[in-house]
């Protein structure tokens, strides 16, 4: 979680009793809180108009209005480490996370009328749905009968720093405590869907209530109503303003000549996390500026000649701020195949020469994925699923075409990409790449290997980043941060669908030229960074929908 944003929410608590944002925020945005009627809460739950909070300490209940925060009554806990809480079934369960005990209280008489116990002694959270308790115990989620603790089934937990659960009524939600953030998954899998940040750095609990996740934090002592499904459908946040600057040069080490030198450059642009705070300045002025097939503004330069042992080189420079995005996708919300706008379906779900999706292997792999599934999401997900799992990441030089990439079993990024963008069109989803300039460490920092990752394009929510590169990691969760998610570190410069005639299949810049004799040329491309604030910027606002290295 941002410490700026953070900072910012703290003192606004501090100073008001109660506070309310505008009726629509973007996923993760703090629509209401209030103090927490204790200062050690462990354990969050909701029931009609009241929230329920726990009191480790002093081992006691709260009953708290969702209205104003006030308490309307306080229960003796019938355990003494209460820990998780959840409400269903006119019942209120606790977990006391020592014994290993879960206890039905009746919060009208005060009387615990069962107690089971949870599959193991360290539950920390609980959630009730459809007759079923979830229990989060020893780094798993287990789906449990309320009477008698029978076990229907079990998955690892996203995170092992994850202590609490909530249930939406579809979907399963997952608090880590040590990363502030909140996991979506599918309940009966522990696939992780989504991912939202934490509105404090030590989340206690949570619940959920027609519409919105609820949050409890135990250093901040406040309670917190987060937009979830509202709009925009994506956050930004981590705000970067830097001067990027572009340098291409070609070294002719002779004896030749290299002549006619043509350099074509991807113009930057604005993007919903991506504002450009300058003119792009040109080291010479291009010769023309036109649009790709795709939409991709290039700017053109006639170079001449390169004479033996000589560098000819162009460079640009903008400023710009570029944030973090992430989308919350909810796989119901994006329709079907055929809901996607026919012009867009038939233009980025064609073949090219990278793509080869028409072998029949590339056809029977997609197939094979995608099985009856009629959901864009889900054939989007299953098919990063499958990039991810059958690929490791190696980076060999060249770019082959992704059967040869399945088939080898590792690739580059650019490799990912264009595996995951034509398995994608094989299945009829539309998919398309973007490339990038990247921060490398520090603030100002030199790139030379620059980065790719996929879009997919899903009703309702546009085009989506899926970065399988990204996502081939070890944990569900982090997994899940390659769909839909992008970090700060990335200068756009190119959108493409791929084989454009003045980019190729690259990305950045691509030039052509001639040579007579023999002679050994070189290429270097560079990416600089240098930020333009002393201090870290703020936090973003949300807004309305060659080389080659992981990033």
């Amino acid at each position: 979680m941002n410490l700026a944003l953070r900072s910012r929410i703290m003192v606004l608590v501090v100073l008001l009793p109660l506070v309310a944002t505008p009726a629509w925020g973007a996923p993760g945005d703090v629509r209401a809180s209030f103090k927490a009627p204790c200062r050690y809460p462990s354990g969050l739950a909701a029931s009609g108009e009241h929230l329920y909070v726990a009191d480790w300490r002093s081992a006691k209940i709260h009953e708290v209005g969702m209205a104003d925060g006030s308490v309307t009554r306080t229960l003796d806990a019938p355990t003494l480490k209460p820990a998780g809480l959840t409400s269903g079934a006119e019942r209120l369960f606790i977990s006391d996370d020592h014994s290993g005990l879960i206890l039905a209280l009746n919060v009208d008489t005060g009387i615990v009328e069962n107690t089971i116990e949870a599959p193991a002694k360290s539950a920390s959270g609980l959630a009730y749905a459809d007759g079923e308790l979830f229990v989060l115990a020893k780094r798993k989620i287990y789906r449990v009968l309320p009477e008698d603790g029978t076990i229907l089934g079990y998955y690892d937990v996203p995170d092992k720093s994850c202590r609490h659960l909530a249930h939406d009524g579809q979907y399963l939600w997952i608090g880590n405590r040590v990363k502030d953030e909140f996991y979506m998954v599918a309940p009966l899998t522990g696939k992780v869907i989504a991912l939202l940040a934490a509105p404090g750095p030590h989340s206690a609990g949570i619940a959920w209530v027609d519409g919105h996740l609820w949050n409890v934090d135990f250093q901040t002592r406040q309670i917190y109503q987060l937009a979830v499904h509202d709009q925009p459908l994506y956050s930004l946040w981590d705000t970067r303003r830097a001067r990027v600057e572009y340098l291409w040069a070609l070294n002719n080490y002779g004896p030749g000549m290299v002549s006619d030198v043509k350099l074509n450059v991807a113009v930057p642009m604005e993007l919903p996390n991506q504002r450009l705070l300058s003119e792009i300045d040109y080291a010479i002025p291009p010769t023309r500026t036109v649009d790709d097939k795709w939409g991709q503004r290039c700017a053109l330069f006639d170079l001449g000649t390169a004479p033996a042992g000589s560098k000819t080189s162009l460079t640009y420079a903008v400023q710009a701020e570029v944030s973090a995005i992430r989308y919350l996708i909810i796989p119901e919300r994006t329709g079907t195949l055929e809901d996607i706008p026919a012009a867009i379906r038939e233009q980025y779900t064609v073949n090219g020469s990278h793509y080869r999706i028409d072998t029949p292997y590339m056809k029977d792999t997609a197939r094979k994925i995608v099985g009856d599934e009629r959901n864009p999401y889900w054939i989007a997900r299953k098919i990063y699923d499958f990039v991810i799992d059958r690929l490791k990441y190696e980076m060999v030089g060249g770019w082959d075409v992704p059967e040869v990439v399945l088939k080898r079993g590792s690739g580059s990024c650019s490799e990912y990409t264009y595996t995951f963008v034509a398995l994608c069109r094989a299945a009829g989803l539309p998919a398309r790449y973007q490339g990038s300039i990247v921060v490398r460490g520090d603030d100002a920092s030199i790139d030379e290997a620059f980065h790719r990752w996929a879009q997919v394009y899903l009703p309702n929510y546009g085009w989506v980043p899926v970065d399988a590169n990204k996502g081939d990691a070890r944990s569900p969760a982090d997994q899940a941060r390659g769909f839909g998610e992008l970090a700060n570190r990335f200068l756009i410069t190119t959108q493409g669908g791929g084989d454009s005639q003045y980019l190729h299949w690259g990305y950045n810049s691509f030039a052509k030229y001639k040579r007579s004799g023999h002679c050994k040329v070189e290429e270097d491309h560079f990416g600089f960074w240098e930020p333009l604030d002393a201090e870290p910027a703020g936090p973003a606002t949300a807004g309305a929908p060659s080389g080659d290295c992981r990033p």
